[in-house]
């Protein structure tokens, strides 16, 4: 078993790397923007994405629970594949709209699962104390695709204009499918307790597991904290979204894009490579606290700087350097607090009321104009950390 638990780690660093080699992705909104959708569209494509986590992340992780964890992974990546196919052949409203539903069933059958097998891989072999510094080295491996691949994908847009964006689409739906080969060689070592007889002895199970998960939360009172800090310290991917579409109506080049996003990246890189060794000198949760208020100042400066893209673009590159300081924080935080059972399931409900949170948000944010929406944004992340802030500093484990 301790051979397929290591095993299972190095995979899944190569696994991260591959999932992030993606062309399109990481400068989508300026395709939604080539092949027509204004900001409010893009705005919807991306809430029905967090809509649809919202409605899957619990039963998807429930079925990891009660099923294993690689059957999960599994589902996770074929429907990534499913939705670099959508991209490539439906380039239009409804089909973007149907990709963002198979890109939300990859991310909810991953979320929670792929910490969760992790985890359990570490624990094995005697390490479960090192996780904090084993996620961040599988987002730092995940993040170091993506240096390059922004990169190409702007040379591609400068010299062939008229079909840089197939191109680019079509190369992603190649390392999805790189990607599906390469989840299927992971091993199993998730113990099922029950032994699942068919389909009515799953959904009595899931229903159990779901039972347990909820009781984790809302019977905890650190975990209820641990729930509101956790969706209303967030930014709602509302800056990521828009940031493109809005320096190229402010007078940047579609092809900088993939520069910017680079730069970007790097900068996220860096901190969530070696954000551990600031957790474990202090703690996570002050990793965690300090990163979200820092990107909530950050977003009242972008507010008022908005007819520069320099500018903006520099503070985006700013904002991404403490995205990487809290997000392996978090994770590590939440590992703290659900020592036990229906782990993925508990992350999950977690994540889903996350989604619903970030979908609400990111809808009221685009009837606003942009200047005012991040400011406004901006200051309710501060004032959720004046008021929250210090109880998650003191947030111990269970």
């Amino acid at each position: 078993m301790k051979e397929l638990a290591k095993r299972n780690i190095r995979l899944q660093t190569w696994i991260n790397f591959i999932s992030g080699v993606v062309f399109l992705i990481p400068i989508v909104t300026i395709f939604y923007k080539y092949v027509g959708l204004s900001i409010f569209q893009i705005v919807l494509i991306s809430n029905i994405y967090t809509f649809s986590i919202w409605l899957f992340e619990l039963p998807t992780s429930v079925f990891a629970d009660t099923t294993g964890r690689k059957k999960s992974l599994v589902a996770s990546v074929i429907c990534n594949l499913l939705a670099a196919f959508l991209i490539l052949f439906t380039p239009n409203l409804w089909g973007l709209a149907a990709a963002s539903i198979f890109s939300a069933l990859y991310w909810s059958f991953w979320s929670g699962t792929g910490q969760a097998f992790l985890e359990e891989n570490l624990r094995i072999l005697g390490r479960h104390q090192e996780f904090g510094k084993e996620i961040g080295n599988l987002m730092f491996y995940e993040q170091l695709a993506t240096l390059i691949t922004p990169l190409i994908a702007s040379l591609i847009l400068k010299y062939f204009a008229a079909t840089g964006y197939t191109i680019l689409a079509t190369l992603d739906v190649i390392f999805a499918f790189v990607l599906v080969i390469m989840v299927t060689r992971l091993s199993e070592t998730t113990k099922i307790k029950s032994s699942i007889k068919n389909f009515s002895h799953l959904m009595t199970e899931n229903i159990k597991t779901a039972k347990t998960a909820l009781v984790n939360i809302f019977k905890n009172p650190k975990m209820k904290l641990f729930l509101i800090y956790r969706s209303l310290s967030h930014h709602t991917l509302f800056f990521p979204i828009i940031v493109l579409p809005l320096l190229v109506e402010k007078g940047m080049l579609d092809w900088y894009s993939g520069i910017i996003i680079t730069i970007a990246t790097t900068a996220s890189m860096l901190t969530t490579k070696f954000a551990y060794k600031i957790g474990e000198k202090y703690s996570y949760n002050v990793n965690w606290v300090v990163g979200t208020t820092t990107q909530g100042a950050l977003l009242i400066l972008a507010g008022l700087l908005t007819d520069s893209w320099l500018l903006v673009s520099l503070i985006y590159v700013i904002f991404n350097l403490f995205d990487g300081l809290w997000q392996p924080a978090w994770n590590h935080v939440l590992v703290e607090q659900t020592q036990g059972k229906a782990i993925a399931t508990t992350r999950s409900i977690i994540f889903s009321v996350f989604a619903l949170y970030m979908t609400i948000g990111k809808q009221i944010l685009s009837i606003l104009s942009v200047e005012n929406a991040l400011i406004g944004l901006g200051i309710f992340i501060l004032v959720v950390n004046l008021i929250l802030g210090k109880k998650i500093l003191k947030l111990k484990s269970r």
